[in-house]
């Protein structure tokens, strides 16, 4: 073994004399490795430690409770009982109920008739945003003048708090005095003025309208990075070939923005069916229960009448058809896109 020397570093002091043998040598370089790796694991897990903290308490544990609410009998007026106490806050432990919340949930006839509502609510907004975001990226993805005003003036709706859109949206379809009714009365197109929310169903679509048209912006936003990323020199082969617009749109736009089209539908999706704030400021789930979708259910079970376990069952549900719609969604666009 080596003898150590003061005028030296550690390392080099420790290290075995150069007439040592081989498979010393070796099962010292390999110790000093495995003490490398272990100092640098231990460096980068003091690193993200934080980030992972903050993730846990922020997103896990809440997530962890309203699973657990949604199996549980929550009585709001019992202030007694078992209880967790976090950072001050008591976290009451209700009685776990197994799968009651869900069941009393899938045989209320009022949730079927929301999640109709809300598919309907769904498909329409998302075609909508869908198409018109496609249509609004291909005119700004275009050459002309006035294109760099266009697309910051496209920000506006999608940058506005969609309480201030319910607001804007509810005094320009006042049944009143109304600016809709206003330029519809003078063009000649009505006879009087209209209340749109006086019907269940106009109420419904103009909802969808109005969510449109503060989305819409998004979806070409997302569309249009994606145009963006498609190499020119395809266009230009394809317009030696001889193809038109249709051609280069359906062979080689639609084709490249499989990825971009991929999570326009997932966002648009998760978006409709989660879609509250409209409905709190516009409806409130009126008249009767006509626009009363599955979110404004479960936010009125909850918050509401306070029956947090079946309102959390209520959410849950959508998430789970969230998740069932993402998987769909991805094979059929993205399993081709990923074999070519």
């Amino acid at each position: 073994m080596t003898a150590l020397d003061p005028g030296r570093p550690d390392d080099l002091a420790l290290q075995p004399e150069a007439s040592a043998s081989g498979p010393a040598r070796t099962r010292w370089f390999a110790r000093k490795n495995r003490q490398a790796v272990q100092s640098e694991g231990w460096f980068a897990a003091a690193l993200v430690s934080p980030a992972l903290l903050v993730i846990l308490l922020i997103v896990f544990l809440p997530l962890v409770y309203s699973v657990w609410l949604s199996f549980a009998e929550v009585d709001l007026l019992r202030p007694g009982g078992t209880a967790i106490t976090i950072f001050g806050m008591r976290l009451p432990l209700y009685r776990f109920t197994g799968l009651a919340n869900y069941s009393k949930v899938l045989s209320d006839p009022l949730y079927w008739q929301a999640l109709l509502r809300t598919v309907y609510f769904v498909a329409l907004f998302v075609i909508e945003a869908v198409v018109i975001g496609f249509a609004m990226a291909l005119v700004l993805n275009a050459h002309f003048a006035g294109r760099g005003l266009m697309r910051a003036m496209l920000l506006v709706p999608w940058s506005m708090s969609r309480i201030a859109v319910g607001i804007l949206w509810l005094g320009m379809l006042d049944a009143d005095f109304g600016a809709i009714n206003g330029i519809l009365y003078r063009l000649g197109l009505i006879d009087h003025y209209l209340s749109f929310f006086s019907d269940g169903f106009t109420a419904l679509n103009v909802l969808i309208v109005v969510y449109v048209w503060n989305q819409a912006p998004f979806a070409t936003i997302l569309f249009l990075a994606g145009l963006q990323s498609i190499p020119q020199d395809l266009y230009h082969a394809a317009s030696v070939d001889g193809a038109g617009f249709w051609r280069k749109l359906w062979h080689i736009t639609l084709p490249s923005l499989r990825p971009m089209m991929f999570l326009v539908l997932v966002l648009a999706t998760v978006n409709g069916f989660l879609m509250l704030d409209l409905i709190y400021v516009m409806t409130s789930g009126g008249p009767g229960n006509d626009t009363t979708t599955v979110t404004w259910l479960g936010y009125r079970t909850a918050f509401s009448f306070f029956k947090f376990g079946p309102g959390t069952a209520i959410l849950f549900t959508l998430t789970l058809i969230c998740v069932a719609l993402t998987v769909i969604y991805h094979r059929l666009i993205l399993s081709r896109f990923q074999s070519e």
